[in-house]
């Protein structure tokens, strides 16, 4: 029979344990009393992830433990944008045929009875169509006269595969047979969950559970689906499960919490206390002022009873009054400081603000042009005479004016008017005695013999307009034969243009004897050039034989050139 630790002869021994107190012998008048005190109450939070809701209940206590749960969440609106198929019931998830069924429909030639599920082939209801369902429920078309036979073809769409085979007699009927199409890549980029089996199509519990997994403080098997609370391995991790497999924090010990103050360079943190019920932990923080700043300066901030503060009198003292300016540090007024210097017309008007008087309107006598502003500045007013100054003047006036300064009076001059230049020159042409036939049409007599007036661009000046002209003053002397009819001329090409005849000299001799003769005669050209333009005129001998024969002997021309500034 088994003793009772209170007889003599019991060896019980009870030793108190981190946390524990054992008072008593262990005899039936002084049992053991063992105790321990209350901890601190556990806190545990439920934290849920987008497939699971956990849920924690209970406060924590023998009486009253923690509860914790969890339960699949069902999406309400899928991401494709139809009915969520999976239910949650009282034993768990299902989903059954009843729900499946509302997915298919049917298409052309097939009827879909969704409460039963059944699938079957439709014949049309056209008039002439042989195709019906025989006895045994199979397609049937009677044998007849028909010559033509009937067309049957098949439709698929997009959840069902449609096929027909045979030839649609009597010995080899038309059988249409439909399956359903799943899709291998569902538009959300996971795996099929459907699956088509001998029987007809499945959904199991293996399918479903590879859709979930184990976030933190969760265990998930997903072989058997069973979901857990996962406790930390960490040491000192006082939650366990208990023996009915629920959440267990022991009472008593532990390592009391650490709390420690970690100080910033702008907050200072103190703790204080034991961390107990009767002594709590008090964390404080205080401000850090700098008592030197960086500047050089002083600290501006202050810290009073009721807080950090910064007042007026202290931000005053960070200014000073610069040039046209006033400030009063008792007051923090800045004001404008007007010079007082003499003459300074810039004063305070009757309102406290700047006031410059308006000055006298400036008059502006001959010869001088502008409002006397910033804008318009006074400036000469150089008078051109009869023609416009920019017709003769292309250039800036500052620089290249004829009214100028002179540095060391500063008195308006003016250089000379006009600048002219003039050549003359005497050319004897190289023709020889050419016999020039009677062709009636004025041609050059040779085209390397010419004369030639040239103006240079900006020869004479780099701005004004140049007045130009050329005169050729011609000596021929020439033979003709009894009855000649013959003209002189000049061929005159103006800046390599074509060459225009000018007739000098005439010989009309129909009956008139043979003859010889010098003669003299001459053409000008003239031209008004605006700046920085050239000019050239050419001369080349020319004649015009009517009738008879005629010999050059000679050609002298005399070339006058004159150009003068406008």
């Amino acid at each position: 029979m088994a003793k009772c630790c209170g007889s003599p002869g019991c060896k019980c021994t009870v030793i108190a344990g981190p946390g524990v107190t054992v008072d008593g012998n262990g005899s039936p008048t002084t049992p053991y009393t063992i105790s321990a005190p209350g901890a601190e109450p556990t806190a545990l939070q439920a934290a849920g992830t987008p497939t699971v809701d956990a849920t924690v209940t209970g406060t924590g206590t023998d009486a009253d433990p923690f509860m914790v749960s969890a339960a699949v969440v069902l999406d309400p609106a899928p991401p494709q944008g139809g009915d969520n198929l999976l239910q949650a019931g009282a034993d768990g998830l299902f989903l059954e045929c009843a729900d499946v069924r509302t997915c298919f429909s049917a298409g052309g030639g097939a009827s879909y009875d969704a409460t039963t599920g059944v699938i079957t082939a439709r014949p049309s209801t056209d008039a002439g169509n042989a195709l019906s369902l025989g006895t045994d429920g199979g397609l049937f078309t009677p044998p007849g006269d028909a010559a033509e036979p009937t067309a049957i073809e098949a439709a698929d769409s997009t959840t069902a595969d449609t096929e027909i085979t045979g030839t649609g007699t009597a010995v080899d009927p038309y059988v249409v047979t439909s399956s359903v199409i799943l899709d291998p890549s569902p538009p959300g980029g996971g795996d099929q969950l459907l699956q088509s089996g001998p029987d007809g199509l499945f959904l199991e519990c293996e399918q479903v559970r590879t859709c979930f997994s184990a976030g933190d403080g969760a265990g998930y098997d997903e072989a058997t689906g069973v979901i857990t609370a996962r406790p930390s391995t960490d040491a000192g991790n006082s939650l366990s499960y208990g023996t009915d497999g629920g959440l267990l924090v022991p009472p008593g010990g532990g390592d009391p919490t650490a709390v420690e103050g970690g100080d910033s360079d702008t907050v200072a943190t103190e703790v204080t206390g034991t961390g107990t019920a009767a002594d709590p932990y008090v964390v404080t923080s205080s401000v850090i002022l700098d008592p030197s700043p960086p500047g050089g300066g002083d600290q501006l901030l202050q810290s009073g009873p009721d807080g950090l503060f910064l007042e007026c009198t202290e931000v005053r003292g960070c200014f000073s009054a610069g040039d046209g300016a006033g400030y009063d540090e008792a007051t923090g007024v800045i004001t404008a400081r007007p010079s007082t210097d003499a003459g300074n017309s810039l004063t305070l008007g009757t309102d406290g603000g700047l006031l410059v008087p308006t000055a006298d309107q400036l008059t502006v006598g001959c010869g001088l042009q502008g409002e006397g502003t910033v804008a318009d500045p006074l400036a000469a007013f150089p008078i051109a005479g009869e023609r416009a100054w920019s017709a003769d003047w292309a250039c800036d006036a500052a620089a290249n004016s004829t009214l100028r300064c002179d540095p060391g009076s500063g008195a308006l001059w003016t250089p000379p008017e006009h600048t002219s230049a003039a050549v003359t020159m005497q050319q004897l042409h190289p023709l020889g005695n050419p016999a020039m036939p009677a062709t009636g049409t004025t041609v050059i007599i040779d085209s390397a013999a010419y004369s030639e007036g040239l103006y240079d661009a900006d020869t004479l000046t780099a701005c004004r307009g140049v007045s130009f002209s050329a005169v050729f003053t011609g000596h021929a002397e020439v033979s003709w034969t009894a009855g000649a009819i013959f003209d002189l001329a000049y061929a005159v090409s103006v800046n390599g243009g074509s060459a225009a005849s000018r007739l000098m000299y005439s010989e009309l001799t129909p009956s008139g004897p043979a003859g010889r003769r010098r003669q003299t005669f001459s053409v000008a050209q003239a031209a008004g050039l605006a700046p920085h333009t050239g000019y050239r005129v050419r001369v080349y001998p020319a004649i015009r034989v009517t009738s008879g024969t005629v010999t050059v002997n000679q050609w002298i021309t005399d070339t006058h050139l004159l150009a003068l500034t406008r």
